[in-house]
């Protein structure tokens, strides 16, 4: 009695031409798909750097609103007390 391996061999092997056919096949699909996802990843951080370009830019113009509206204030106090000011020289 033989112990060996047999082997049935009742899938025919594919050519060498249909092997690099699916070869490249499969690159091309691999090819494909790390492109994708390296277009999806720079699409992520072109967008995580215009919102914080944004929030940056926001953040800016509310400390501007700030210090023209604290300006104001102090120009209307000033006025104000001037007002008041000539407002007591006139009853003496």
């Amino acid at each position: 009695m033989s112990l060996g391996i047999k082997k049935f061999n009742w899938l025919p092997a594919p050519s060498a031409w249909k092997q690099a056919q699916a070869w490249r096949a499969r690159r091309a699909a691999f090819t494909a798909d790390a492109l994708n996802a390296s277009d999806n990843f720079t699409a992520l951080f072109a967008k995580a750097n215009a919102n914080k370009i944004e929030g940056m830019a926001k953040l800016a113009g509310e400390a501007a609103v700030k210090r023209i509206n604290a300006a104001a204030k102090v120009k209307i106090d000033e006025t104000v007390v001037g007002i008041d000011k000539a407002k007591l020289d006139m009853k003496i």
